[in-house]
């Protein structure tokens, strides 16, 4: 069993390509689906299409949904199956450290999950440009 089962949710194309960034880096995947909504898209449109991708996963171990942004249709959408579904987790703010912590974790229990994503996300934000500038002004620079 490949753990939780993942729906990754956006505006346009870009959850099909971020999780296509992340299978780069953490292996192919299963038990995932996506949701891209597009601009032809309503809000039945992206329920019907987010339904259709939750019934084709094994979510007997829970479900998470991360969405690009918090009030935007995927965001709505997901934020609706939390009073009609059990064992369901929905996250914002999409992004490949995110991703990647899921992917490589996906038999932690829930809880855990929104925990680590959460520090993920935080983690995943730094300003390159001041790290680089703290460094010495030799040719080597090292951030990490």
């Amino acid at each position: 069993m490949a753990g939780v089962a993942l729906v990754v949710a956006s505006h346009g194309e870009f959850a099909k390509y971020a999780l296509q960034s992340a299978e780069m880096i953490a292996g192919k995947q299963d038990n995932c689906g996506v949701l891209s909504v597009d601009m032809d898209f309503d809000l039945q449109d992206a329920i019907d299409q987010m339904k259709e991708q939750l019934s084709q996963l094994d979510r007997s171990a829970g479900t998470i949904i991360l969405v690009d942004i918090l009030g935007g249709t995927p965001s709505n959408v997901s934020g609706r199956l939390v009073f009609e579904e059990e064992n369901i987790l929905v996250l914002s703010g999409l992004n490949l450290p995110m991703l990647l912590d899921l992917l490589t974790n996906r038999e932690r229990s829930l809880d855990e999950l929104a925990s680590s994503l959460e520090q993920s996300y935080q983690q995943g934000f730094k300003n390159i440009t001041e790290l680089f500038k703290q460094g010495d002004d030799d040719d080597e620079c090292e951030v990490l």
